[in-house]
Formats: C-alpha cells, sequence, structure tokens
C-alpha cells in the first residue's frame, strides 16, 4: 500500500500502550492497546494489532483489530484482515476471507462523526 499522505508510522517492532491522535495519515505496522485517531487515512497493516478504537477519513485494515472503526469517508477490509468490532461509515469493501463480527451503519453523512475538528 502506498504511503503518500502517511505522515506517522508506528513500526513493526513497535507497541504502544495509549491512545494515538494525529493530524495526518498514519500507519500502524506493530501493536497498539488504546485508541487511533486521524483526520486523514488510517492504515493498520498486515501484522498490526490494535486493541481499541479507530477513527479516521479512510480507513484500510489489513491486521487484525479489537475495538470499533469509523470512517468518514470509506472503510476496506483487506483479505488479510479481521474486524472484531462495529462499523460506521458511508462505503464499505470487504476481500473475501475477510474476518467480520459485529454490526454495520451506513450513514450517508460522517462529517460529524471525527471528533478532532473544532
Amino acid at each position: 500500500m502506498a504511503l503518500a499522505g502517511i505522515e506517522t508510522i508506528i513500526g513493526k517492532s513497535c507497541e504502544v500502550k495509549g491512545g494515538i491522535t494525529v493530524k495526518g495519515g498514519i500507519r500502524v505496522d506493530g501493536k497498539v492497546e488504546g485508541s487511533v485517531l486521524s483526520e486523514d487515512t488510517v492504515i493498520i497493516g498486515e501484522n498490526a494489532v490494535v486493541k481499541g478504537d479507530i477513527t479516521g477519513t479512510h480507513v484500510v485494515i489489513g491486521g487484525k483489530v479489537n475495538g470499533d472503526v469509523t470512517a468518514k469517508v470509506k472503510l476496506e477490509i483487506l483479505h488479510t484482515g479481521k474486524l472484531y468490532g462495529d462499523i460506521k461509515s458511508p462505503k464499505l469493501a470487504m476481500a473475501e476471507g475477510v474476518v467480520f463480527e459485529g454490526t454495520c451503519g451506513m450513514e450517508k453523512d460522517m462529517q460529524e462523526a471525527l471528533p478532532l475538528k473544532k
């Protein structure tokens, strides 16, 4: 996956305990215990594990997420993705082989979904 617009990278050997809030895009390849909030793209890499909620404009999940996901524009779950939590997004794309356990709410206007902008 291209890293255009990604300003923050949590590397494969990195573990973060606590929430992360960024204005630009973020890619997680390591482990995060806490929420991930971005005003831009959130990419959860194939080997990543996130235990917490995720909020972003465009969210791509290739790893394992235990938490709710709110995507303002679109949520993509790749064939390696596992999501145990609820989804809120106007657009959703799931590859064959995805694991998803939760509920899905597809709302047209997600402008209010991102609490970061004041």
